[in-house]
C-alpha cells in the first residue's frame, strides 16, 4: 500500500565555500547536540553493502535511524531493464531486514525532494527508523541516456537525463532531471532526516588501481555520485549540529590486503547473499573480493585529541561545515562544541602538536590534496581564523597524495610526512622553530607506499618515518640533513593490511604496530637505538575497519604502551601488553578513539558518539589491569564559553 511521506523540507541555501559553516548563532553558545541518525549515499543498490560493511550491519542493529540514499537505478544491459532495476531494489530490502534481523516487509510510499520532484522512500514495518530512498537516475549503462550519463550529468549543467522507472515502483512516470536537480533533490532529503553521520563513496579514488575504468579508476558512477553528494551535503543546513563524515574506498578494496576479521567477512557476505538472490547479475568471485575488505578513504586516526603542557585537552573533529572544538579545562570541566569556520573543505585526518611546553598547532590537509593547513595557537588561548599554508608535493593529481603525519623534533622544529603522489614518501621541515618557513620537500623515494603514514621524533634531530606498501612495511631514518635509505621491516610471513602505527612507549623505545591479512591480526615491533629488537609480536585484532591507535602512558603509567582499537560493532577495545588480550571497555564510538595520557598515568579515551557529541571514558590501573569507568558525555549541560579562546 502507498502512502506520501510529507517531510517538510527547508529551503536550500547558496553554500559560501570559503565559510563552509551554516547560519551563524549565537557565538557563546555551542550548538546543540542532534538525534542520532545514519545516511549514506551511494550510486547503486549493493554499493552499501558491500564497500560501508560492517559498518553499516552494526550500525543497524545498534537501533540507531538509518537511511540509504541510492541515486541511480542500476539498470543494465538485460532485456527486462525495468524488471532487473525492481530486483535489484527488492533485493537492498532484503539485505536490510536481513541486517535488523526483522521480517522483509516494507511500505513503499513517495518523498518530495523539490520543484514538483519525487523519490521513492520504503520503510520497513517492523523498524519504521529504517528507511530506503531511490531517485532512479539513469546508471552508467543506461541505453536511452547514454553510457556515463550520471558523470555527464555531474560535469554538464546543461544536461537533462530522464529517469528509469522500475517495475512496481512507487513513482510511476519518469521525471526530468539537471545537475542542479540532483543536488537540490539530495539536499532537500538530507534536510528532511537530518543524519548526524554521512556515509559516502570515494570521488578521489587512487589512480594506481583499478585501470580498467579508463579515466577514473573506479566506477564513474561512484565518483560521480560521491562528488554530488558532497556538493549537497555541504548545501544541507542542519536544524543542529553539522553531521560528521565518513569515505569508503570502493573497487580497489580488492587490489589491496585485507585486515577484516573472519566474523566481519561473514556479516557483509551474509547482508549482500540476501541481496544477490534477487540480482542475476550478481555473480562471481569479484563480489567476494569487495566483500571481504572494506576500508576508509580517510580514517581520522588517533590524533585529534591531546592533553598540553599547560593541562588543558584539545579535541577537534572536521564536520561537514566546520571544525568542532571541545576543550577541557586543567579542574576536568568540558567546553563545546564550538563549529570554528574553515578557509576550504578539509580531509578529515587532523593532527594536533601540543604536549610539552609549546603551543598547540593543528596539522590539516585540503579536501583536493594540494595543500597543508596549519593553524598555531596564540599566546593568549585565542585560535586565529587564518591558516597557514604549506604546499603539498608538486603532483599533476594532487588529490593522490595521502594525509600528513606530523610531529616535532629534538630541535622544536615541525616535521610534516606524506605518501606523495608517486607512490614514495615526501619529508618536510620547518627551518626553524615557529618560524612558518619551510625547508623544500625531500624525497624519500620508495614504491607502493599506501595511504597513511607515521612519523616520530628521535634524537639529534632525527625523524624516523614509516609507511606500508601491499607487501612490506618500510621504516627510513632520517637526519637533519635529510635523506635516508629504506629498510624493510619484517614482520613475519603475513602481508600489511593498514597503515603503521607508531609510538614512543614507557621504556621511550619506538614501538610499531600494523595490522596484517591475517583477519586483522596485529603484529608489533620495537625499534632501539640499536636497531629491531627481537622478533614479531603478534595478537589478535578486534576486528572492524581502520587502524589502531596507541598512546605512550608517560612515566607514571604502568603500561608499556596503551593499544587502542574498535570493533566492527563501534565496542572499543584496549591492551596495555605486546600481545596481550584486548579488555572490551564498551561504547559505540563512530571511527576511532584517541587515546589521552593523564599526569598520574590514567588514560582518558575520547571519542565521538553517534549524534556528534564527544564522550569520554577513564581507565586507572588496578590489580587486574587497566580498568575503565564507562562511557559519558563530555559536555553535561552546554555552558556558555567566549568563542575563540580555550
Amino acid at each position: 500500500m502507498s502512502r506520501t511521506i510529507t517531510f517538510g523540507i527547508a529551503a536550500v541555501l547558496v553554500f559560501l565555500a570559503t565559510c563552509q559553516a551554516p547560519p551563524q548563532r549565537d557565538a557563546a553558545r555551542p550548538e546543540p547536540l542532534p538525534q542520532p541518525h545514519y545516511a549514506q549515499v551511494t550510486a547503486h543498490p549493493d554499493d552499501d553493502l558491500l564497500f560501508m560493511n560492517p559498518d553499516l550491519a552494526e550500525g543497524l542493529r545498534s537501533g540507531h535511524p538509518t537511511t540509504g540514499i541510492y541515486l541511480t537505478a542500476g539498470e543494465a544491459a538485460v532485456p527486462d531493464q525495468a524488471g532487473y532495476s525492481a530486483a535489484r531494489q527488492e533485493g537492498t530490502r532484503a539485505a536490510y531486514a536481513r541486517m535488523v534481523r526483522k521480517p522483509n516487509e516494507w511500505s513503499r510510499g513517495t518523498i518530495p525532494v523539490g520543484r514538483g520532484r519525487l523519490a521513492e522512500v520504503d520503510t520497513l514495518h517492523a523498524d519504521p527508523d529504517v528507511r530506503l530512498v531511490f531517485l532512479n537516475l539513469p546508471e552508467d549503462a543506461n541505453p536511452q541516456s547514454g553510457r556515463h550519463a550520471l558523470s555527464r550529468l555531474r560535469h554538464d549543467p546543461a544536461l537533462t537525463v530522464t529517469t528509469t522507472v522500475p517495475a512496481g515502483a512507487a513513482v510511476p512516470h519518469p521525471q526530468l532531471f539537471d545537475r542542479r536537480a540532483v543536488v537540490e533533490s539530495i539536499t532537500a532529503l538530507l534536510d528532511a532526516f537530518q543524519p548526524t553521520v554521512m556515509r559516502l563513496q570515494d570521488d578521489q579514488p587512487d589512480r594506481r588501481y583499478q585501470s580498467n575504468w579508463v579515466g577514473v579508476h573506479n566506477h564513474p558512477d561512484h565518483v560521480a555520485g560521491a562528488a554530488l553528494a558532497k556538493e549537497a551535503l555541504a548545501a544541507h543546513r542542519p536544524r543542529a549540529f553539522s553531521p560528521m563524515v565518513l569515505t569508503y574506498r570502493d573497487y580497489n578494496v580488492a587490489d589491496t590486503p585485507s585486515a577484516l576479521s573472519d566474523e566481519d567477512k561473514g556479516t557483509t557476505r551474509e547482508a549482500f547473499a540476501a541481496y544477490a538472490a534477487h540480482d542475476v547479475l550478481a555473480k562471481g568471485g569479484i563480489y567476494r573480493s569487495w566483500s571481504d575488505n572494506s576500508a576508509y578513504r580517510w580514517p581520522r586516526g588517533g590524533g585529534w585529541a591531546v592533553r598540553g603542557g599547560d593541562g588543558v585537552v584539545r579535541a577537534f573533529s572536521v564536520r561537514a561545515h566546520g571544525l568542532a572544538r571541545w576543550t577541557r579545562t586543567p579542574q576536568g570541566f568540558w567546553n563545546g562544541p564550538e563549529l570554528m569556520p574553515l578557509p576550504e573543505p578539509l580531509r578529515p585526518r587532523i593532527s594536533l602538536l601540543g604536549e610539552g611546553q609549546r603551543q598547540p598547532v593543528l596539522v590539516a590537509q585540503s579536501g583536493d590534496g594540494s595543500r597543508i593547513l596549519l593553524l598555531r595557537q596564540e599566546r593568549s588561548g585565542v585560535w586565529p581564523r587564518r591558516w597557514e599554508v604549506v604546499d603539498a608535493p608538486a603532483a599533476a593529481d594532487p588529490a593522490q597524495n595521502g594525509p600528513p603525519a606530523a610531529t616535532v623534533d629534538s630541535d622544536g622544529r615541525i616535521v610534516l610526512a606524506v605518501k606523495n603522489a608517486a607512490g614514495g614518501v615526501s619529508i618536510r621541515r620547518e627551518s626553524s622553530p615557529g618560524s612558518s618557513r619551510w625547508q623544500p620537500w625531500s624525497d624519500l623515494v620508495g614504491t607502493d607506499a599506501q595511504d597513511g603514514v607515521s612519523i616520530v621524533a628521535g634524537v639529534g634531530g632525527v625523524a624516523h618515518v614509516f609507511a606500508t606498501t601491499r607487501e612490506q612495511v618500510l621504516h627510513w631514518e632520517v637526519p637533519r640533513s635529510g635523506g635516508a635509505r629504506a629498510e624493510a621491516v619484517p614482520i613475519g610471513p603475513a602481508r600489511p593490511a593498514g597503515a603503521p602505527v607508531t609510538e614512543r612507549a614507557r621504556d621511550g623505545l619506538i614501538r610499531l604496530l600494523v595490522r596484517t591479512d591475517r583477519g586483522g591480526e596485529l603484529v608489533e615491533r620495537t625499534l632501539t637505538p640499536q636497531g629491531w629488537r627481537g622478533g614479531p609480536v603478534t595478537s589478535p585484532g578486534p576486528g572492524g575497519i581502520g587502524d589502531p591507535v596507541a598512546a605512550g602512558p608517560g612515566p607514571h603509567g604502568f603500561a608499556d604502551l596503551v593499544r587502542v582499537a574498535r570493533d566492527g560493532a563501534g565496542n572499543v577495545h584496549v591492551a596495555d601488553l605486546a600481545g596481550g588480550g584486548w579488555v572490551d571497555v564498551g561504547g559505540s564510538v563512530t571511527d576511532h578513539p584517541a587515546p589521552v595520557v593523564e599526569p598520574n598515568g590514567d588514560i582518558t579515551l575520547v571519542g565521538l558518539g553517534v549524534d556528534g557529541g564527544l564522550v569520554v571514558n577513564t581507565g586507572a590501573h588496578g590489580p587486574g589491569g587497566l580498568r575503565f569507568a564507562g562511557w559519558r558525555p563530555a559536555v553535561v549541560e552546554p555552558p556558555v564559553a567566549a568563542a575563540g579562546a580555550d
